[in-house]
């Protein structure tokens, strides 16, 4: 699978049941996917034969620390206004949550089932950054506006030109190859850091980056 070419990979985050979206780029291309798989364990197995130079995590990282509300690197996004960002709960709010019944227990299964993916990139020794794709679209786009999300990741996707993408795609899809293409920014030395947290640089209008 490995040739001169070098590639970056890009996984949206889900929960349990809905599992893991990945992607992979090269310089011009989508090479693969986006595909649907269902745990850390099937995500490496796709990714690991292209051995990516960088892997792009559509999920946290890492969690607040106790008694915070939100990770320092969301704080250090938040009041830029690129885009929302749901906050990252810190591990005494979600074994609290987990307590809780119903649905509202997983409230924040995709933040636990992200933080799997990333032990699990770490022990194959794939490289990964924690990044934000809607913040990635705003950045290489512009705002939202009131456009519907789909409509507006879907020309943002457009506009960076990249080959072979198909012409449906769900917003998982959309996603997990705007993770990829942050990857590629990443290695490229075209993004912003925000702590933890990777957001791309603007390349063709001034800057204006979670869930």
């Amino acid at each position: 699978m490995r040739t001169a070419a070098s590639f970056w990979a890009g996984v949206d985050v889900g929960g349990r049941r809905k599992g893991f979206h990945a992607a992979m780029v090269d310089a011009r291309r989508l090479v693969a996917g986006p595909t649907c798989l269902p745990g850390p364990a099937a995500v490496v197995e796709w990714i690991a034969p292209w051995q990516p130079l960088v892997v792009g995590v559509d999920s946290p990282c890492s969690l607040a620390e106790d008694g915070k509300t939100m990770r320092d690197c969301e704080r250090l996004f938040s009041p830029r206004t690129l885009c929302g960002i749901r906050p990252t709960p810190s591990a005494s709010t979600l074994a609290r949550q987990r307590r809780k019944r119903g649905a509202v227990a997983t409230y924040y299964e995709w933040i636990e089932h992200g933080l799997e993916l990333y032990a699990a990139l770490k022990e194959a020794k794939l490289t990964a950054i924690d990044c934000f794709p809607t913040a990635s679209w705003t950045r290489w786009l512009g705002p939202r506006h009131g456009e519907s999300r789909a409509q507006w990741s879907t020309r943002a996707l457009a506009s960076r030109k990249l080959g072979d993408v198909p012409t449906r795609l769900n917003q998982d899809g959309r996603d997990a190859i705007g993770a990829a293409l942050t990857a590629r920014a990443y290695t490229m030395k075209r993004v912003e850091p925000f702590g933890e947290m990777v957001i791309p640089l603007a390349e063709h209008r001034g800057g204006a980056g979670r869930r």
